[in-house]
């Protein structure tokens, strides 16, 4: 489903998602980001730019602050509806347009892991599962 060959402009996504409070304050202590992996910077090939399947995407402007403007892989607590939530994007190669590749949500729980159910995005994958490493 999402993991392939990509194009060569970034790194191959593995699916780990990391949290940093300090390059994205906004997020709080529940909010996940695989753009926050340690000694992730700017740059191709330097973390903010992500191969998955035949796609990849792409931090906006190589900014953290501007996550929830381009295509992102994140998970968060969204305290309005009182779920997690998992977001992976895509960013179309000309149009640089975000796309929405798998969006899902999980009920409950003091932590992200566990079973989220699709909701959204143009892959038909019913569910994905997040554990800890």
């Amino acid at each position: 489903m999402l993991w392939g060959g990509g194009v060569r402009a970034g790194l191959k996504w593995d699916g780990t998602f990391y949290r940093d409070a300090t390059r994205y304050p906004a997020g709080g202590q529940f909010f996940w980001s695989a753009y926050f992996k340690p000694g992730s910077a700017p740059g191709i090939k330097l973390g903010y730019w992500f191969n998955f399947g035949s796609g990849w995407s792409h931090l906006a402007n190589d900014d953290c602050t501007q996550i929830l403007t381009g295509a992102s892989q994140r998970i968060y607590w969204d305290s309005s509806t009182g779920h997690w939530q998992l977001v992976i994007e895509a960013t179309m190669f000309v149009t640089y347009a975000v796309v929405n590749v798998w969006t899902g949500t999980k009920q409950g729980g003091n932590d992200p892991t566990g079973t989220y159910t699709r909701i959204a995005g143009c892959d038909p994958l019913a569910t994905l599962t997040v554990e800890v490493a």
